[in-house]
């Protein structure tokens, strides 16, 4: 490359960068509402990538976090790397992740929280999709000062006296959700909830995008699968959380996705109505999207408004 070509490339990448710097500081000086994004199982905080550049734009600050053993934490099964993939071993090799607890994934969410405030936030809103609904109502539960809303996004959530698992057993959710029969290991033998990522079979990823993403662009859909991981910790279904008295005057919204093949419409309202029963002088606020599970990718803009219009 000669002396002026790389001049024009440095000022170009020169220009890139301080627009990009701008945008940030856009987003940071004039935004009093922080996001906090908490994904889901197998995903990361890349998951989120679609929606904050909406919400930036729009003035209000992000952080998306990786959860210990997800992102760029994430820590392989051995045997997942083998190809073709020898079945019957992936299925019973213990997790790496099985170790990991809702006491770790709460601590995550707080950090998030505190690098919301550290940043200038005044308010800050925790966003979790899924799995990412356990802990954040965790984090709440535990430091309710930190957070002024929390936003379930397609997700699970304990109750008082009654833990995330206990909505995995409802007859709905247990008969219509399709995510079962992708699972290809027993979570009791090796400690999480396991996918095979880097399937080629046709009827799994078949039977992956229905699940999770009906409506997803098959592109976009391609790429999501490899990004993500394939094993997620099961215990922390099972924990049951305790609530400070601040946790009631937090504000709650459900955003349900009509067309969820993973966590079922009726899942959603049976969290939003014991919600209810349990902090009535705060209603959780229940909104649908017409969506699949994988809302950010199938819907990332009216996602981000819906967002907006809680900050």
């Amino acid at each position: 490359m000669d002396r002026r070509r790389f001049l024009k490339v440095a000022a170009a990448g020169s220009a890139m960068a301080a627009a990009s710097g701008m945008v940030a500081a856009k987003a940071q000086a004039g935004s009093k509402t922080a996001f906090v994004f908490v994904h889901g199982s197998w995903h990361g905080g890349w998951c989120w990538g679609q929606v904050e550049p909406i919400l930036n734009d729009a003035g209000h600050m992000t952080v998306a976090i990786d959860l210990p053993g997800h992102g760029l934490n994430a820590r392989l099964p051995g045997t997942f790397g083998a190809r073709p993939l020898d079945a019957a071993a992936f299925a019973t090799d213990p997790s790496p992740l099985a170790g990991i607890g809702i006491a770790d994934y709460a601590a995550a969410v707080v950090v998030g929280a505190e690098r919301a405030r550290a940043a200038g936030a005044e308010k800050v809103i925790a966003v979790g999709h899924s799995m990412g609904g356990v802990p954040i109502t965790f984090a709440a539960a535990g430091s309710p000062q930190l957070f002024d809303g929390l936003v379930y996004v397609a997700a699970l959530a304990p109750v008082p006296g009654k833990p995330a698992g206990a909505y995995l057993q409802l007859e709905d959710q247990a008969k219509n959700s399709k995510l079962g029969p992708a699972l290809v290991a027993d979570p009791a033998v090796i400690g999480a909830l396991r996918i095979d990522t880097r399937s080629t079979d046709p009827k799994y990823l078949a039977l992956l995008k229905e699940a999770l993403a009906a409506d997803v662009d098959d592109g976009l859909l391609a790429t999501v699968m490899h990004l993500l991981t394939p094993d997620a910790p099961v215990s922390i279904y099972g924990e049951a959380a305790e609530f400070s008295d601040g946790f009631a005057d937090i504000k709650r919204t459900y955003i349900r996705c009509t067309q969820d093949q993973t966590v079922v419409p009726s899942t959603g309202a049976a969290i939003v109505a014991d919600m209810n029963a349990a902090w009535p002088s705060q209603e959780t606020n229940l909104i649908d999207i017409e969506s699949s599970h994988e809302v950010m990718f199938a819907k990332p803009a009216e996602l981000a408004n819906m967002l907006a219009g809680l900050a």
